[in-house]
């Protein structure tokens, strides 16, 4: 008696490959070697991302794009949100006495109550 070999079922196999294209790899597990992994470099202050990110540093640097919230896909991105530079800025033209909408200015109090971080030009 011969056995037949079962055809897999209709989209089995996407279902796999999607499983297997869509898992994220850590940067120490990956078989690509350094020198043609594609880096960016991360400006957290001006990043709209940074609040989330696991990547930020306090000054620029080099970050592989996989792990930059700014090239992943869309349903992976947090929400973005104001950098610190914006806030900043936000805050020097309150401290200059410049008229700030009712929501900025509620957003200014929240986060940075003591005018900007860092002296902007």
């Amino acid at each position: 008696m011969r056995m037949h070999r079962k055809a897999p079922l209709p989209g089995a196999i996407d279902k796999q490959l999607e499983d297997f294209t869509s898992a994220h790899i850590a940067p120490s597990s990956s078989r690509v070697s350094p020198i043609h992994r594609e880096i960016t470099t991360c400006y957290a202050y001006m990043c709209p991302y940074a609040y989330g990110c696991t990547e930020k540093t306090r000054r620029p640097a080099q970050v592989l794009m996989r792990r930059c919230m700014r090239y992943k896909p869309e349903e992976l991105r947090i929400r973005a949100g104001v950098s610190d530079y914006v806030l900043d800025l936000l805050a020097k033209r309150r401290t200059s006495g410049e008229d700030l909408s009712a929501q900025t200015t509620a957003i200014l109090d929240d986060l940075r109550p003591d005018g900007p971080l860092r002296k902007t030009a």
